[in-house]
């Protein structure tokens, strides 16, 4: 399964509202569970990792 996580507000405002320290315990949490950043996304739709539990 993969799935974006949002490093700030995206255009459309789909990501949810965490300030940039929540941003960060949330991405780290998801880790400890097992999941792998697979990339990073810089464009138009925000900036995003890709994030992906096998």
């Amino acid at each position: 399964m993969q799935k974006k996580f949002y490093v700030s507000n995206n255009a459309d405002g789909s990501a949810p509202g965490f300030d940039r320290f929540s941003r960060i315990e949330q991405l780290n949490l998801l880790i400890s569970q097992g999941w792998v950043i697979k990339g990073f996304i810089n464009n138009s739709e925000g900036s995003f990792f890709l994030i992906e539990k096998n």
